[in-house]
């Protein structure tokens, strides 16, 4: 299920120093920057993950995410509408936030 998105993807992620501190690059597939993170320092075994650290890695897999979601939601209660076959109320819930997030990433 691969369609044109307006994504640039895949996205890519990059750790860089400035000598002292860490930070995160997200980069587009033509290498543009989307996102710079603030500072970090990188964590050593055992060590939390920074905020920052983390809310980056996630934006840079958005892409991903939502293709996946797209996916899940074809190939399992979209399927299941498309030939007649009722939804719980739990799936029908999950679709209904499914889709709202999905309509948040498209702006």
């Amino acid at each position: 299920m691969t369609e044109a998105t307006p994504y640039c993807t895949p996205w890519s992620l990059h750790i860089e120093s400035d000598g002292t501190e860490d930070y995160a690059v997200v980069r587009d597939a033509d290498g543009h920057v989307l996102a710079e993170s603030s500072t970090f320092w990188l964590p050593q075994p055992g060590d939390p993950t920074p905020t920052a650290l983390a809310a980056i890695r996630l934006m840079a897999v958005a892409p991903r995410l939502l293709e996946a979601l797209h996916y899940l939601l074809a190939e399992t209660v979209d399927m299941d509408l498309k030939y007649g076959i009722g939804l719980s109320e739990g799936e029908e819930e999950a679709r209904e936030i499914a889709l709202s997030a999905i309509a948040a990433a498209a702006g």
